[in-house]
């Protein structure tokens, strides 16, 4: 796994944990840390309409702190570090790595003037950093956030429909739409969320999934000598795999599948690439405490 992920990862658990420790002994046991790294590797592939190959690294890093306010409000703060690197033969200029970093604050609270206990409205403000190195370049800040409507009839059905607003975002609205059900102890579709999946358990430690992951990202880069050029990256993924609960607060998982619909293209129309469809490999590990 990339370095500078263990690193990020290492420090900002570490924050974290400090952060929990002023904090009474009911809102600890409803506090809740989850640490999250993946790795994924999409294996070469040519390019469409181009001579050459390329193949991908894909490294990710989420941490995400959930607790009460005033032991009412839910809130959720959470960062993302997210590392491509790129390796290719191409005769368009692609810089050989990207970072993304992205913090997350987030609130969910009852409909106003609504009386009931199942509608809720949902808000997340999300600052980000998106560039080709791990400087935090003022050009490079966009504020995305997203506002979701949210029907809970009971503990087993959810549905959510929103959007994510970025206006500095080639696209600046992206919908939101999903449901999470789970009809039984042993299936558990989780449809609103950004890695849509569908569980089903095996035994108590042993489960296997089908998953999906959409990607729709803008890196600002710098390309020969133009440094702030934008950089829009696409990518859809679709797999399955085998999942295991070590323990309770561990998990991990492994699984395989195709990575299609891939894009890397300059804002400004000056080259685009689109690789041919090609299989990946992504291990998952979660930790929650």
């Amino acid at each position: 796994m990339n370095l500078r992920i263990l690193q990020v990862s290492v420090l900002c658990s570490s924050v974290l944990l400090s952060l929990t420790c002023p904090l009474s002994a009911q809102a600890q046991e409803e506090a809740q840390i989850t640490v999250q790294m993946k790795d994924r590797q999409v294996f070469e592939s040519d390019v469409n309409r181009m001579p050459g190959q390329i193949s991908v690294n894909q490294s990710e890093f989420n941490l995400t702190y959930e607790y009460k306010a005033f032991d009412v409000l839910p809130v959720v703060l959470g960062f993302n570090y997210k590392h491509y690197d790129i390796n290719e033969d191409l005769s368009v200029n692609l810089p050989s790595r990207l970072e993304g970093r992205k913090l997350t604050l987030g609130t969910k609270f009852p409909v106003p003037f609504v009386e009931s206990d199942v509608h809720y409205i949902g808000v997340d403000l999300m600052p980000s950093w998106y560039t080709d190195d791990w400087t935090w370049e003022d050009s490079a800040f966009r504020l995305p956030f997203r506002t979701y409507y949210i029907y809970k009839p009971s503990e087993t059905f959810v549905f959510v429909v929103g959007a994510t607003i970025n206006v500095d975002a080639d696209n600046p609205i992206t919908p939101i739409i999903g449901f999470n059900w789970q009809p039984d102890d042993r299936w558990n579709i989780h449809l609103a969320t950004s890695e849509p999946t569908v569980t089903y358990k095996l035994t108590e430690n042993w489960a296997v999934f089908g998953e999906y992951d959409a990607t729709l990202d803008e890196y600002e880069v710098t390309r020969g000598t133009q440094n702030g050029v934008v950089l829009k990256v696409r990518e859809a993924t679709f797999g399955g795999g085998l999942k295991f609960n070590i323990e309770k607060w561990l998990e991990a998982s492994f699984s395989t599948g195709l990575s299609t619909g891939r894009r890397f293209a300059y804002r400004d129309n000056v080259g685009k690439v689109d690789p041919d469809s090609a299989p990946y490999i992504k291990a998952r590990f979660s930790v929650k405490f």
